[in-house]
């Protein structure tokens, strides 16, 4: 039985990862090794079927089975295999996303800011970080898009997009059971099945998984009602109906949940002037007595009517409804008292709509497209400082709307010309509120505040790919991307909340080289990349509330470089390796007290930026008496790098550069049945590491130190799996 397994980050590396990614290559069945072949993918990155080596794009692919196999159900268990994607959790929560590609990167999940990422879901944008790593049923593949994405997804981002893709109904019956379990009590209970075709047009799927796990570390607090920091207990489910009214007509909807009830994560605290800032050293326990829950649920309506409307034309409409709701408690002074606390209650509801038109005449094939998106999100995020809590309320209703094209044209059989446009227009009305009669730090009454802004652009691409020869393209392309402004809901003033900040533009320039040697046995890729970015929207942790200014203007330059090798019938290879340069050309600040500039030039730091980034992976299977044998093992490093740009905040929270080996073990068909047994390791050598973090104010208002988080301890567990 042929498989193609495609490289992941946390479990195993298994199969194939082409393209600008780092996809893994598995051999197709022949009898000798002379007869190797790396596997053709296929995407639909530009939204249309395409040969993954023969788009002008960097894109990383994760396929079905390499997210089974690995147990991946976040986009944060992909990040260490793309170069130049780091993705993490938000300090002191364990469902928000930070994601930064290329040096682009919202790092504060607050509701009125916008994410550098663009995350779809089935073609759906999922507008907010808060509660985005949200756990997804029944993936059937993940495309992440490196660079700016502006003429061909429904929302206009900076650093690129990531495309989930769910498994759509297979029309037979059929599915799978598995069960699993691990070191700290882990349980995994999972089910999908499929209906048989119900009057020849109507097919079913039905996908649900529970996972629970106890916490890593101890609560050492009297005064908090949990005893465990990072407990698991997360259940996602997923519902899927495709209708093929005819040949030409189909109606594909989908349901989605995840439904997350943890513990907050452990907040370590560090001050350099009382202890030593160990960076990699990770405790077991602490006090803190204003950590209580960890919440969120999200919940998706999807559906995608497809027409193929003849003379090479299909219409597509993707309606979708998608609601958040979550909360999260923080301590942020990091001690058994109560000094700082806050708690943040978040409602999301949005809207989407987008109309796709697809197409070819002549040598030209075509994107056209209509999008609209309108959301509403409102936070109760009050905030405790010893002697009393100041109520504070804040929100931002969004309407947005873009038309795009993309198109090619093969000005010969070696030549194509590929070029796009987008048009859009967002308003943004924000309100705030805090009606206490009392006042501390910065803060003040606030009767209701709103303000209203809009923000319109237009956004191009162009790009050249040439045939060198027989699997060896290369390319070259200019781009532009675009991030609207808005309104800082967490402002400590009306005047500053009402202040608008400007929008952000990047424009991007990319040549990249593809190619496979060796009777396409080896695989060779490389993107170089400059990035001229303007009015870099950063946000500045400021102990009881942030900033959000615009960077004057910065340069991002960088290296990727994919490799894939099938070394034999049974063992293949993969190396990838990232390089960033991060520069500010001009950053001048302004104190939100005094109004005073500050030049930050040449001390100010990229956030979430490491320079190097590489990981190494092997993947051997054989068939064995008993059944297939797969062995996998990934060794991946990721360089220094800080979570805030201002100091001295970064250096507080420096996360150290570390590196984490993975391995799985896979025996499938056990003899000659449909049970499948694996063991898994992740982090085996219990590798500490930061994440994360927050500084921490001593009581005049300076930063002294950080509340620092960090990753996940070494986990193990076996898995027992059942196709029918």
């Amino acid at each position: 039985m042929k498989r193609v397994f495609i490289k992941t980050q946390l479990s195993t590396i298994i199969g194939l990862y082409l393209s600008s990614s780092l996809v893994y290559a598995q051999t197709t069945e022949q009898d000798t090794d002379e007869d190797l072949g790396l596997e053709v993918i296929e995407v639909t990155a530009q939204k249309r079927v395409q040969n993954l080596q023969e788009l002008p794009i960097a894109v990383s692919v994760f396929n079905s089975e390499a997210i089974r196999e690995q147990g991946i159900s976040d986009v944060e268990d992909l990040s260490l295999f793309a170069p130049n994607v780091q993705i993490s959790e938000t300090p002191a929560g364990s469902t928000g996303a930070t994601i930064a590609i290329r040096g682009s990167v919202t790092i504060n999940p607050a509701i009125t800011w916008e994410p550098t990422t663009g995350v779809y879901i089935d073609g759906v944008f999922v507008s907010k970080n808060v509660g985005g790593l949200f756990d997804v049923a029944a993936i059937d593949r993940v495309e992440i898009l490196r660079g700016p994405q502006g003429t061909l997804y429904g929302k206009n981002t900076i650093g690129g997009a990531i495309n989930i893709i769910t498994r759509k109904p297979a029309g037979e019956l059929g599915g799978e059971v598995r069960v699993g379990a691990g070191n700290y009590g882990l349980s995994d209970f999972y089910v999908s099945a499929d209906s048989a075709l119900i009057n020849d047009s109507l097919s079913l799927n039905f996908t649900a998984n529970k996972r629970d796990r106890d916490g890593f570390y101890d609560n050492l607090s009297a005064n908090s009602p949990i005893t465990k920091f990072k407990e698991l207990d997360s259940l996602s489910m997923r519902f899927a109906a495709l209708y093929e009214h005819s040949e030409t007509l189909n109606f594909y909807y989908v349901y989605d949940s995840s439904d997350k009830d943890l513990t907050p994560p452990l907040g370590q605290v560090n001050i350099p002037s009382l202890m030593p800032d160990d960076v990699k050293s990770r405790q077991e326990s602490a006090a803190l007595d204003g950590v209580d829950f960890d919440r969120s649920k999200s919940t998706g309506h999807a559906l995608t009517v497809t027409w193929d409307a003849g003379k090479d034309l299909q219409v597509k409409s993707i309606s979708a409804l998608r609601d958040i709701d979550y909360a999260d408690t923080v301590d942020a002074d990091g001690a058994d008292l109560i000094g700082f606390h806050t708690v943040r209650r978040v409602k999301h509801e949005q809207f989407t709509q987008e109309v796709q038109f697809i197409g070819s005449t002549g040598e030209i094939n075509y994107v056209g497209g209509l999008f609209y998106m309108t959301e509403e999100s409102d936070a109760d995020n009050p905030f405790t400082l010893g002697f009393g809590t100041l109520n504070n309320f804040y929100g931002v209703e969004t309407e947005s709307m873009a038309a795009f094209a993309h198109a090619d044209y093969d000005i010969n059989e070696k030549l194509r010309l590929t070029a796009g446009l987008r048009w859009t227009t967002e308003e943004k009305t924000l309100y705030i509120e805090r009606p206490d009669d009392f006042s501390f730090a910065f803060f003040f009454p606030l009767a209701r505040t709103t303000a209203n802004d809009t923000w319109n652009n237009t956004t191009a691409m162009i790009s050249l790919n040439y045939e060198l020869a027989d699997n060896i393209q290369t390319y070259g392309k200019i781009s532009q991307g675009w991030k609207a402004g808005g309104f800082n809901g967490e402002a400590p003033n009306a005047e500053l909340a009402i202040k608008p900040y400007d929008a952000e533009e990047v424009l991007a320039y990319e040549w990249g080289l593809k190619s496979r040697w060796l009777d396409q046995r080896l695989q060779a890729n490389i993107a170089v990349f400059y990035n001229d970015v303007t009015d870099m929207q950063m946000s500045e942790f400021l102990g009881a509330y942030s900033d959000i200014q615009n960077a004057g203007s910065a340069n991002i330059s960088g290296l990727e470089v994919e490799i894939v090798a099938a070394i034999s019938q049974n063992l293949s290879a993969n190396f990838n390796y990232g390089l960033l340069n991060t520069d500010y050309d001009e950053f001048i600040t302004f104190d939100v007290v005094t109004g005073l500039p500050n030049e930050v030039t040449n001390t100010a730091e990229f956030p979430y930026s490491p320079e190097k980034k590489w990981s190494i992976g092997l993947n051997y299977q054989a068939e064995i008496s008993v059944g297939q044998l797969i062995v996998s093992a990934d060794y991946s490093y990721v360089d220094d790098h800080f979570p805030y740009h201002n100091q001295p905040s970064a250096d507080f929270t420096r996360i150290a550069s570390y590196s984490i080996f993975n391995a799985r073990i896979t025996l499938s068909e056990i003899a000659g049945s449909n049970f499948d047994l694996a063991v898994w390791g992740k982090n085996i050598l219990d590798e500490e590491y930061r994440i994360n973090g927050l500084p921490v104010a001593d009581a005049t208002g300076t930063f002294i130190g950080g509340l620092n988080y960090y990753g996940n301890p070494a986990t193990f567990g076996v898995e027992l799996s059942y196709r029918f």
